[in-house]
Formats: structure tokens, C-alpha cells, sequence
């Protein structure tokens, strides 16, 4: 893979542009692209899937498979994926829970919008998936009705308050049933099999799709390992609205005023891109976030991150707690270019990355996160 490389820094309330040297090359990450395989290249073009959710569960347990309370509390979502919630309610009673054992895994994932979502459990290969769907079985599972190779512990999409438990992935705070299939070296968990559908039955997967393989070469670029990432389709954080909140409490001129100013804010955004990918990565100089743009050319991926500090100004200031620096290269990926922005702590922080993840995630929330909105040059921009 060649790569070209330009350096953009800034940072926040500064639009100043810095050339530094190349860095190393990429390295695969086996566990992201193994997700991205069973993935439907669906995630990229839906806004009614959402996001999808992952965590590296390889890069967070220790070699005797214990996850600590610190290394749960550094991700900055993954609240969604029924596993990984179980994990938070109480990491000591997932193996007795779960019948799986937290080494046994690779990483979990999750996508789509309750009560449809799914939930990804991923193996080192398709033996210890078997096993793990085998083991079901002793824990109350049992064949879906007349459905081959699916197993449920209740009625489909049935919930049971006697039954719930917050540290039990099969059932969680609501008693929910949980139906589980296997596929290639992971467990699918839904609440009906019906919710298999985007993964069983897509034609192209997300990792065959060219939005993926450019953001991923992106979130790959001089990484040694993916903690958590969010796989982002432009149609569902692209677009964003005026909120008419921030009108309460202002005069008739002030609002006025105030509303003009918004409507010229949310105008500028991003050239268009097919897919982007947020992620903590793990690099020689230490953990970094990141997020990559999947653009055609270089030339709109150049484009992309000349924008990128100025709409960081442009964040809502209730989502970023802290200055941030901003980092980009762009990284040539056939059959187009990714733009790769590091978003870093202005200053060292025991918080790490989190705080500039999490600004990040709640602006997607509450669709309202400038450095992924799709529009116009910011006027600065323009003026150059």
C-alpha cells in the first residue's frame, strides 16, 4: 500500500498548518477487519442502522483474561453491545454468566436500533466460535422452533422481569431472551432471529465495500492495534439541523442574531465521503484517536482535512471539554484516499483520549458534530 503524506496541525482557536515527516507503515488489524467482514457494506450507506459499536477485548484483557474497572471505565462507548454492558455491571460474574471466558474472546460489537440491534461476539477462529455455541446448551439454550443452527433461551423477543440480570449477557436488566447463531468465527446475538437479516443475508460486506477498505487503511496507518472504534455511514452524521434551544432566553434581536449565526455554522461541513471510521488505536508513541475519512481522490481528501480545524471550532462547546490538537495524513488507498485526523489532548491528562472521544460521540448523539458534518468550505476556508 503507498501512502502520501500531509501534515496538518492545529490547535484549538488557531487554523495554522505544519508540515512533519512520514511516519511508518500500517500493520493489519486482524480483529477490526474480521468484524468488518461479517458486517453488510449496508453500514456505510443506512441511517437507520446507526453506528456500529466495537471493542478490542484482545487489547484490554490481561494475559490471565481479567478486564479491570480502569480499562472498562477508558472506553468511550460500547454501553449498547449486550456483552459488554453485562461486562460493566459486573466484570467477575461474565465467565459464570456468559459461559464464555473473557480470553476466550477477541472482541464484541454491536449495530442497529433497539429492539432490532445485534450483538457481535468474535473468536480467534471458527473451533472456539463451535465450542462457545455448543456450550449454550448449559446454560438453557435451545433450537429456535423449526430453525436450523439457531438457539434460543425463551420465546423470541419475549421479556421476563423475573428473569432479568444486569451481569448476564443473555438476559440482561430487562429479561430479555436472547437468540443466538453462529457465523465463521463469531456468535450473533439479536432478540428474534428475523434480526439476522442485514448480516445473513448481505451481498457485500463492509470490509469488500470501498468505504471500508479506505477507512480502514486510515484507522491502520502507523497503528499496532484498534482498542475501540465506531463505523460511521455519512448518512447518519452527516446531516445535522438548527436547534431551536439555544433561542430561550434571548430578545427578539439576539435571537435573531443568534440564529443567523447557527444557520451560517451548520452550512459548513466536509466534501462529501462514503464512510468514516472513529477509533482509539494503539501506536508506538502511544494510544491515539483517530478518525478516517474515506474520500474518491486525494484531492477531496486534501480538501477534507485543509477544513478539518476550522469546523473543530465549530464543535459545540459543551461537547469538548479540553483543547485539542489536530494531526492529518493523507493516505492513498485504492481505489481512493483517506483523510486521517489525530485528534490528541492539547495537554497531558490522566483522562488520556476519552474526553475528546466522548465530545465527539455525544455531538453524534444529538446529531451535532461539526468535524463529521458534510457541507460547504467554512468561510475561512473559502476566503483562502
Amino acid at each position: 500500500m503507498a501512502f502520501r503524506h500531509r501534515m496538518i496541525s492545529a490547535l484549538i482557536g488557531m487554523a495554522a498548518m505544519t508540515w512533519l515527516p512520514a511516519a511508518a507503515s500500517a500493520r493489519e488489524d486482524a480483529d477490526l477487519r474480521a468484524l468488518m467482514a461479517l458486517l453488510p457494506a449496508s453500514v456505510f450507506t443506512s441511517a437507520e442502522q446507526g453506528y456500529v459499536e466495537y471493542i478490542g477485548l484482545a487489547q484490554l484483557v490481561e494475559n490471565a483474561g481479567s478486564l479491570s474497572s480502569e480499562q472498562l471505565a477508558s472506553l468511550a462507548w460500547g454501553a449498547n453491545i449486550r456483552p459488554v454492558a453485562a461486562l460493566g455491571a459486573d466484570p467477575a460474574l461474565f465467565r459464570a454468566r456468559s459461559g464464555i471466558g473473557l480470553h476466550d474472546l477477541r472482541w464484541l460489537a454491536g449495530f442497529g436500533q433497539a429492539p432490532q440491534e445485534i450483538s457481535l461476539w468474535g473468536f480467534p477462529d471458527a473451533s472456539a466460535a463451535q465450542g462457545a455455541f455448543d456450550g449454550l446448551a448449559d446454560l438453557g439454550f435451545a433450537r429456535a422452533g423449526f430453525l436450523p443452527g439457531v438457539l434460543a433461551n425463551g420465546d423470541l423477543g419475549a421479556m421476563d422481569f423475573a428473569r432479568s440480570d444486569a451481569a448476564d449477557p443473555w438476559r440482561g436488566p430487562m429479561g430479555r431472551t436472547s437468540t443466538v447463531t453462529l457465523r465463521d468465527a463469531a456468535l450473533l446475538q439479536a432478540a428474534t432471529s428475523a434480526d439476522f437479516a442485514p448480516v445473513l443475508g448481505a451481498s457485500t460486506t463492509a470490509l469488500e465495500s470501498d468505504a471500508g477498505r479506505i477507512a480502514l487503511a486510515g484507522v491502520e496507518y502507523e497503528s499496532e492495534g484498534v482498542i475501540q472504534a465506531l463505523i460511521l455511514s455519512p448518512l447518519a452524521v452527516g446531516a445535522q439541523s438548527v436547534d431551536p434551544a439555544f433561542l430561550i432566553g434571548k430578545t427578539q434581536q439576539e435571537a435573531q442574531a443568534a440564529f443567523e449565526a447557527e444557520v451560517a455554522n451548520i452550512s459548513a461541513g466536509l466534501p462529501l465521503y462514503s464512510g468514516a471510521i472513529l477509533a482509539e488505536v494503539v501506536t508506538p508513541s502511544g494510544a491515539q484517536a483517530v478518525l478516517s475519512l474515506a474520500y474518491p481522490s486525494c484531492a477531496e481528501a486534501e480538501e477534507a482535512l485543509a477544513r478539518v480545524p476550522l469546523l473543530w471550532i465549530l464543535m459545540n462547546p459543551a461537547y469538548v471539554p479540553a483543547a485539542t490538537r489536530l494531526t492529518g495524513q493523507i493516505v492513498d488507498a485504492a481505489p481512493g484516499c483517506a483523510a486521517r485526523i489525530v485528534l490528541a489532548p492539547a495537554e497531558d491528562s490522566e483522562a488520556g483520549n476519552l474526553p475528546v472521544l466522548r465530545s465527539v460521540v455525544t455531538g453524534i448523539q444529538f446529531r451535532d458534530v461539526a468535524i463529521l458534518r458534510i457541507g460547504s468550505a467554512p468561510a475561512a476556508a473559502a476566503a483562502d
